[in-house]
């Protein structure tokens, strides 16, 4: 249970992130409660007076939310508006634009919505989106064309008509959230009728920064802001109700993360500073917009800062928006009062609910954390506000409270408990324009004037912040969305979050399993950790403090380690630095290891099913248990950064739980076959025999124990031989496995070159299957191999290299094209089989998007994959490094931008480079490492681009950044690739959620972490019994004769 005492901390606060939802729905329950009883009454009785005559209100309706309403999210009108309206404004051709328009419209019937009692506005835009639903009408074709089939001759005439009104439509929904285009017309729109009784916090709108040079745009908006707010806007003497602006920090910086905290205190807080005394020249406010959870830490810590700087001295205009649904908002005010106190300042706090929940809640399963660090119930984030603004209320000396919202309950609270107060209401434009004219018409002393926060930006900007104002307009449990609902009684509006929540039987959404249980009852999600988090980030700086690992490494055979001839064995991103020694196996060492595999191959294939699944879940369990030796050793040894490394310690992890699981569904009971009465017919599966296990050093901890788990689990015995250039990790991983309790017999390791090491074991006859991971070439060498050998044929499941695209339309949104091609493309140092080699853009959207990528580049941070701060760690050898070097050296005159390389690191660097290609034919094999090579392709060749992918004969993975479903759609059902994805990153694939594995060049499957895999390591077996044969049927005689 967590102990609450205002008193807080940064540890205080971080303990809290992750911590059970019931004891912190409990720790504000106790606090919110005895007070807030004693009003309930009061604050019913005024919600239902606001919701009264919030609904007579007849001037203030919107016909914007009425068709808000009217096509709700969870409908398939809804999300094509909200596709439209995320994607349309930023196409510029019109290509891509009739595509889009044809794929959502001619995808439902819109005749549903027209009726005398829906209004002119929705039934003129119902009409007019069946109306471009007919003309669009596609009629199913043939799935290997892309090309549009619009209707003939309606669709010429009619198509340059519909593109204009629909692009005017979509603006106009823009125009109702946006408050205007430049900050020179916002200023003169506070003078109008409609907002002359307000005060205003301007927001120039811009998602994040993902350069330089946009952030340096952006903090000139910022600036010029400041200017027109403080020179043209009549301004309070009294700062608390001065206008303001506000700022998103991931606009003024594009590395806006706790690992690049010494970057920003260079690159970012000067800028803070200046605008906060810029601010503080003209007597207004600054206030810094909330953000995704991760980056609350480094909020406050800026934010601790700038409060303590000399030169703000003075001033009360410092603020913060503080997100209820997080968990830490409660005890981030305390912290807030604290800062507060100890500079002797007053800080503006803007209590939100939050923006950002279904992101926070992918992001955390994903992660595997122990907890969500938001509410999963809204009632829950209702309580948090409450309880947050009860708090604020407090603490009126330092802190001046500022509440945005547009929900009737949270008001009447407000009114209820401020009445003696200081505060004031805050607005978003667009939202709920209802409750714009209440605040207006009940303002009083102690809110004066509501706080209007006010968007302005071009709609190029303004795309993501759009979407997230339609969601929480649109969303059924939204106040917005309910009091725009005849339908509804006000009971029905306006309900009181503790009633609701004293019906729970626990505070968690059950609904919304904790991340650790996502995958259940199938298996576990293997435990994750936060490297935003301060206590994850001192337990991962703990293991590096002491750096010598001198660690010894030795083939294993028969539970005995073999030592032989020894090698030394360095870092390869610090080269002086001495890990340790590894033997490797001799002929005799080699042979001796598949003697012992073959003899004890029957034993262990009988061996009980659930015990061995039980030494794997050990295995598992050991795995994490000692995560810090495994986590250094990887670093150390690979030179994987300490992210890199974590990933791959799950993905392990994953594949025991995934593959025991497994096992478990296939294996446990044999299958019974129907066949005529009087026999039994089974179909059961056993183990081949002895496995060869070729695992690469990429993933020297994830690829390596998957090959074994998956091959022992079947009732195999396993020889495993690791890449030689990662066999201290290798040789580690099998002494936990062995500790888990399997028999020494069921697997050897051999270690060494596999040049020298594979023909020996290839060629011997009781070898009855091999795994391989690596390069197409070593795989058609052990295919070779095998093929020399009399008698049986012996499969080989190979998992290869990939000549891996991401293809880019104009409707893709180009800040996450650039986060997913250099995750795709860089991360990992680019030695990922998945990796992104060519990134294939439309061309009108080419120049912009090659602009933004390499303005992103070159802040990547190429070190030392031990410090938290480093992006991309070395490369594993000189042979690697000196392949890439010449790659680049041949493109020397067609590279477009590259990543800073400190001169001064000694390993096997290369620094991430963008190369611009005339032809994909000039990339004529997979280049293992951080090259992305970037093509110009034009709208009208999509397909003819399909089959230049597919004739290069790879099929690893493949990218997909489009908004259009007939695009999506065509691409999927025509390239032959393994691993499609869309709308994200190509590396990474979950085990159990994204089988991985390729065809062609790029492997023979099945697909590791599928359902498929397992079953190519057991033989069928068929059992057919004649139960008549002893002397006749009794089960037919002894059937009963009255059913």
């Amino acid at each position: 249970m967590l102990n609450y005492t205002n008193e807080i901390s940064f540890d205080d606060i971080n303990k809290i992130a992750y911590a059970s939802e019931n004891d912190v729905s409990k720790i504000l329950l106790n606090y919110f409660e005895p007070e807030y009883s004693k009003r309930i009454s009061n604050i019913n009785d005024r919600a239902n007076e606001i919701v009264k005559t919030v609904r007579k209100s007849i001037k203030s309706d919107s016909p914007i939310e009425n068709l808000l309403q009217e096509y709700e999210l969870n409908t398939k009108e809804g999300t094509v508006l909200l596709c439209l309206a995320e994607a349309l404004l930023r196409i510029p051709d019109k290509k891509t634009m009739d595509r889009l328009l044809e794929d959502k419209f001619a995808s439902v019937d819109w005749r549903t919505h027209i009726g005398a009692d829906k209004g002119v506005f929705v039934n003129a835009s119902s009409w007019a989106f069946f109306l471009t639903g007919s003309i669009l009408d596609k009629k199913e074709t043939d799935k290997t064309k892309l090309e549009e089939t619009y209707k003939g001759l309606i669709k010429r005439s009619s198509e340059p008509v519909i593109r204009v009104a629909v692009k005017k439509a979509v603006t106009i929904l823009a125009k109702q959230f946006v408050f205007k285009p430049t900050i020179e017309d916002g200023m003169k729109f506070t003078k109008s009728e409609k907002y002359k009784k307000n005060i205003f916090s301007f927001d120039m709108l811009g998602e994040g920064a993902r350069t330089m040079l946009d952030a340096n745009r952006y903090y000139e908006d910022y600036i010029n802001s400041i200017h027109e707010v403080g020179k043209k806007l009549e301004n309070s003497n009294d700062i608390k109700f001065s206008n303001g602006v506000s700022i998103k920090i991931s606009a003024l910086h594009p590395r806006y993360e706790r690992n690049k905290i010494k970057d920003l205190d260079l690159e970012l807080l000067p800028k803070l500073i200046k605008l906060c005394e810029l601010c503080k020249e003209y007597n207004i406010q600054l206030c810094i917009d909330a953000e995704e959870n991760y980056r609350l830490i480094l909020s406050l810590k800026l934010l601790e800062k700038l409060s303590a700087t000399k030169s703000l001295e003075g001033w009360n205009g410092l603020g913060l928006a503080v997100q209820a649904y997080q968990k830490r908002a409660f005890f981030v005010i305390d912290w807030l009062n604290k800062l507060a106190k100890r500079d002797n300042r007053i800080i503006n706090v803007r209590l939100v609910k939050g923006a950002y929940w279904d992101t926070e809640i992918k992001l955390a399963q994903e992660l595997g954390v122990p907890n969500y660090p938001v509410f999963t119930r809204k009632s829950l984030t209702d309580l948090s506000w409450m309880a947050c603004a009860m708090k604020l209320f407090t603490l009126q000396e330092n802190i001046f409270p500022q509440f945005a919202t547009h929900n009737a309950y949270s008001i009447a609270f407000i009114e209820e408990f401020g009445k003696d107060k200081i505060f004031e209401f805050q607005r978003i434009h667009g939202m709920a324009d209802k409750i714009h004219d209440y605040f207006n018409r009940f303002s009083s002393d102690n809110y004066q004037k509501c706080r209007i926060y006010a968007p302005v930006g071009e709609y190029d900007d303004l795309l993501p912040y759009l979407m997230r104002r339609l969601l929480e307009n649109g969303a059924n449990t939204s106040f917005v969305n309910k009091i725009n609902d005849p339908k509804l009684d006000i009971n029905e509006i306006i309900k009181d979050p503790l009633e609701i929540i004293k019906k729970y039987k626990e505070y968690s959404n059950p609904q919304i399993p904790i991340p650790s249980r996502i995958y259940l009852p199938l298996r576990k999600n293997a435990k994750g950790y936060d490297l935003e988090n301060e206590f994850t980030r001192k337990e991962m700086e703990n293991i590096f403090q002491e750096k010598e690992l001198n660690l010894k490494a030795s083939s294993i055979v028969s539970g005995k380690n073999i030592f032989e001839e020894s090698f030394k064995v360095y870092n390869p991103a610090d080269l002086d630095e001495l890990l340790g020694e590894v033997s490797f196996a001799s002929d005799e060492t080699i042979k001796k290891s598949i003697d012992v595999s073959s003899n004890f191959f029957n034993k262990w294939k009988n061996y009980d099913l659930l015990e061995k699944v039980k030494i794997i879940d050990k295995f598992a369990d050991l795995i994490e248990e000692n995560k810090d030796h495994l986590i250094k050793i990887c670093v150390m040894e690979a030179g994987k950064t300490i992210r890199d490394s974590i990933d791959d310690l799950r993905e392990a992890v994953d594949f025991c739980h995934y593959y025991s699981s497994e096992a478990i569904r296939l294996f446990e009971k044999p299958n019974e076959l129907k066949g005529p009465t009087g026999e039994k017919n089974k179909l059961i599966y056993e183990g081949k025999g002895v496995i060869f296990a070729i695992s690469p050093w990429n993933f020297p901890i994830a690829i390596f124990t998957g090959q074994i788990v998956s091959s022992l689990v079947t009732g195999n015995t396993v020889i495993a031989k690791p890449a030689e250039q990662t066999s201290l990790i290798a040789f580690e991983i099998i002494k936990l496995l062995f500790k888990a309790g399997l028999p020494y017999e069921a697997l050897q390791l051999i270690l060494g070159k596999g040049e020298d090491i594979g023909p020996k074991i290839l060629l011997d006859d009781r070898i009855k299957g091999v795994v391989f991971t690596g390069s197409c070439e070593t795989a058609k060498n052990i295919q070779n191999n095998l093929s020399k050998r009399d008698g049986e044929i012996i499969p080989l499941t190979a998992e290869t290299g990939g000549l891996n695209f991401m293809i880019i339309d104009s409707s893709a949104l180009t800040e996450q094209v650039v986060d997913d091609a250099i995750e795709s493309g860089f991360n990992g140092a680019g030695q990922r089989c998945s990796a992104l080699r060519i990134l294939a853009i439309q061309d009108e959207v080419y120049d912009k998007t090659l602009e933004m990528l390499s303005g992103a580049t070159k802040k990547i941070k190429v070190g030392l994959p031990n410090l938290l701060n480093t992006d991309i760690g070395s490369v594993i050898d000189n042979t690697a490094k000196n392949k890439i070097d010449n790659h680049l050296k041949k493109f020397n005159s067609n590279i477009i931008a590259q990543a800073p390389l400190d001169n001064n690191l000694n390993g096997f660097f290369v620094t991430p480079t963008i190369i611009e290609i005339n032809n994909i034919t000039d990339i004529k094999e997979e280049v293992f490492g951080p090259v992305i090579h970037v093509y110009k392709y034009q709208a009208n060749k999509i397909e003819e681009l399909v089959q230049d992918i597919n004739s290069l004969n790879y099929g690893l993975t493949l990218g997909i950044q489009s908004r259009i479903e007939n695009t999506i759609n065509y691409i999927f059902n025509n390239a032959n690739i393994g691993n499609i994805y869309i709308n994200r990153n190509i590396v990474g694939a979950v085990v159990g959620v994204q089988p991985f594995g390729g065809r062609g060049l790029s492997g023979t499957g099945p697909k590791a972490g599928g359902p498929n895999y397992l079953m190519k390591f057991v033989n069928e077996k068929s059992y057919s019994y004649d139960t008549t044969a002893a002397g006749g049927n009794a089960t037919l005689f002894m059937m009963s004769d009255n059913q």
